[in-house]
């Protein structure tokens, strides 16, 4: 296994594989091709080591994070992904209303012409 986030984080490394991706859009369609037995492993697995991220991220400058922090960073994105899903959705999709596939995230904008 490579060392992808910080040693005091080394029990976060499995999720690494599925859940590291260095984009929002990225995050966002692993998020909604994942299973809610997926999202919750994964929720319950960062939920209690939240903080301690948050406080280890805010010792670096945030434009000039080691690989290793922006890689926590990244993985942090995408616990926030799966929270609303668990939180209160209770579905990887989170509205029933518009299909995701149709859904643009604002970094997709300048790809696909915009509006």
């Amino acid at each position: 296994m490579t060392n992808q986030l910080p040693a005091a984080f080394a029990d976060l490394e499995p999720f690494c594989a599925k859940w590291l991706r260095p984009t929002e859009s990225q995050r966002n369609k692993v998020r909604i091709s994942s299973d809610m037995a997926e999202l919750r492993v994964f929720y319950d697995a960062v939920l209690p080591r939240f903080d301690a991220v948050i406080r280890h991220l805010n010792q670096f400058p945030l434009g000039d994070l080691p690989p290793a922090e922006q890689n926590l960073l990244n993985l942090s994105f995408a616990f926030v992904e799966a929270t609303a899903p668990v939180e209160r959705f209770k579905s990887p999709i989170v509205t029933k209303t518009f299909p995701p596939e149709r859904f643009l995230i604002h970094e997709d904008l300048g790809r696909s012409g915009g509006w």
